[in-house]
């Protein structure tokens, strides 16, 4: 069943219905959402609305300097992911015994957007998130997972849903990405064809055999000083890091088109480290016809193991 179809706003009472109660005026404190830059904190303000409801609201920023816009139309659908993610911590924290010196690991992230209810507008966008939390698990009262179902709104318009797991756990390491034996950086693919400006924001790199050359294959590239990706010490590859990788896999496999993830589906299935390397790989999947979105399945692999798997579906914008 599709995200969309199911509508959490639609099981709210009455009284509990609209935003007007959110305000976007201020973010929310940093260690809340697991971020260490003020900058990059997506979310404002929060309600809890019952046992296990809760509400968010959200600021996405016109000129983000990492999740651009999209064909200079559309916010990227990837701050959806970044807000569900902000938003699994801080409830997480808020209500359900999570630490902040905890390490938080998303294991399972699913969302769809609405591109007519995305678009760039004269302010940024205020983002409503109508969230339940199910399969909340706890060891001696500090959480262990749970997982966030959430609709989204901007203004009275539905823009999406999705669906985030989040596991808690001791930091392994509080030393983390001081002074690691990181794998040799590959060279990065030429930044318009995975979308990019900037060549560090790059995370394919170009393969060191010829045979990975001719496919849609790459290794990843791994830069713990980056502001966004590794906004502070972690002992594992951020799993926002590979829905980046996700994202610019399906822009290289399917240009020169420019394209518009609408649909994502990832499940990350073991924790990569960063001192050994990583291989993303890409399969665009055969269409009906011509007028269909793409449909790309993206993988990393590491040390011979299966480690993440992501199904997108992209809109072609030009």
């Amino acid at each position: 069943m599709s995200l969309t179809d199911s509508r959490l706003t639609l099981a709210l009472p009455p009284e509990a219905r609209g935003g007007a109660d959110l305000r976007f005026i201020r973010s929310a404190p940093r260690h809340l959402v697991d971020r260490s830059a003020v900058t990059e904190v997506l979310i404002t303000d929060w309600r809890r609305l019952g046992a296990d409801a809760f509400r968010l609201g959200a600021q996405w920023p016109h000129g983000h300097h990492f999740y651009t816009p999209v064909a200079g139309v559309w916010y990227d659908p990837l701050l959806a992911a970044e807000s569900l993610r902000q938003a699994s911590v801080l409830i997480g924290q808020t209500y359900y015994g999570a630490r902040a010196e905890h390490h938080f690991r998303i294991t399972e992230l699913e969302f769809e957007i609405i591109p007519g209810a995305t678009l760039l507008g004269d302010r940024p966008a205020e983002m409503r998130l109508e969230v339940a939390a199910t399969d909340v698990r706890r060891r001696q009262d500090a959480l262990t997972a749970l997982t966030l179902e959430a609709d989204l709104l901007r203004g009275d318009d539905f823009a999406g849903a999705g669906r985030l797991t989040l596991h808690a756990s001791t930091l392994a390491d509080p030393t983390a990405m001081e002074g690691g034996a990181y794998p040799p950086l590959s060279d990065p693919v030429p930044p318009e064809i995975v979308g990019r400006l900037d060549e560090r924001d790059v995370v394919l790199g170009i393969p060191h055999t010829a045979a990975a050359r001719r496919g849609l294959a790459w290794d990843l590239r791994i830069e713990p000083g980056h502001p966004v990706l590794f906004d502070h010490p972690t002992d594992e590859i951020p799993g926002m890091v590979l829905v980046e990788a996700a994202r610019q896999a399906v822009q290289a496999a399917c240009a020169p088109y420019r394209v518009l993830p609408v649909e994502l589906r990832s499940a990350f299935h073991t924790p990569l480290t960063l001192t050994a390397p990583c291989h993303i790989f890409a399969t665009r999947l055969p269409a009906q016809d011509a007028s269909e979105d793409a449909a790309v399945r993206v993988t990393a692999w590491q040390s011979g193991r299966l480690a993440f798997d992501s199904l997108v579906v992209a809109s072609l914008c030009d």
